[in-house]
């Protein structure tokens, strides 16, 4: 690991103190790090890489939390660079590793005493006549919503190139396993394990009884479009809640698993259904 890129969360209390330590850890392992400008001026630390120079790491760390990861994620997965989440304080579902566990976990890292998981990415198309196509990956979830000031619209989804449904919904969200303890879970959705090859498709906060989320093959690609009517209606689509985009009616967009995956590392900690129990209060009754 002798190039080190670091996201760092900077809003987080304790990132300074946190990422000092981090970077005097790395130095005395023998890395060169790259710390991105937007840290750097933030957090007055003279070292500054632009962000296109990550792109030559070899192990990417996350200071922060889970949003961190998954900014971490959408950089480093179409590299096959892995991934290193570090927490700091929070829920941290994605996060491995606490700032007080660093120096041991970079240590272990070193000594090749890790684990790579390897989680489904999500690749969204937005298309838009006499537009250019916008596109972004994702770790978690497409959610496509209406926007507040829009009445009840609906949204016809096709799998496959089969119409499935005409949704009366708020919206429609497509998540990765990893993505299924995010949002969808919030609007009632089922929990897939990480390892499961699957995606889910939900209708968002649907009026009516007779629609389900739907747990598709990882392989299917799931077209949306929101339908026109009598009154003006508009949306947005949100790729892990970071990258936004708004849609209009007829505007197709399509979201399919993307030709690689995030590597994650994993240190042997909890499992995954440690920390559903941990993390969500599984089981319990309070």
């Amino acid at each position: 690991m002798k190039r080190v890129g670091i996201l760092v969360a900077t809003h987080k209390v304790g990132v300074e103190s946190a990422l000092n330590n981090l970077i005097a850890l790395l130095k005395s392992l023998g890395s060169d790090i790259l710390l991105p400008s937007p840290a750097t001026a933030s957090l007055h630390r003279p070292d500054e890489a632009s962000m296109e120079a990550l792109r030559t790491a070899e192990l990417l760390i996350a200071l922060g939390g889970d949003g961190c990861v998954l900014s971490a994620a959408r950089l480093a997965a179409p590299l096959g660079i892995p991934i290193l989440g570090i927490r700091l304080g929070g829920f941290g579902f994605l996060a491995e590793v606490e700032a007080s566990e660093m120096e041991t976990a970079l240590r272990r890292i070193w000594d090749g005493d890790f684990l790579l998981d390897e989680r489904l990415m999500l690749q969204v198309t937005h298309r838009q006549q006499g537009s250019p196509d916008w596109s972004a990956i994702g770790l978690n979830d497409a959610i496509l919503l209406k926007t507040p000031a829009s009445p009840l619209p609906s949204w016809e989804v096709w799998v496959d190139e089969e119409l499935l449904a005409r949704y009366p919904a708020d919206g429609v969200a497509v998540a990765t396993p990893t993505g299924s303890t995010a949002y969808t879970l919030s609007a009632g959705g089922p929990i897939l394990a990480p390892d499961v090859e699957a995606l889910l498709l939900m209708p968002m906060y649907a009026h009516t009884l007779t629609l389900r989320p739907l747990v598709l093959p990882f392989r299917s690609t799931v077209q949306v479009r929101l339908l026109p009517q009598r009154r003006p209606v508009a949306g947005e689509i949100s790729v892990d809640g970071q990258e936004t985009h708004p849609i209009a009616p007829d505007d197709l967009v399509t979201i399919a698993a993307a030709p690689f995956r995030a590597k994650i590392i994993r240190l042997g900690g909890l499992s995954f259904f440690a920390r559903l129990r941990q993390k969500l209060r599984w089981g319990e009754r309070q």
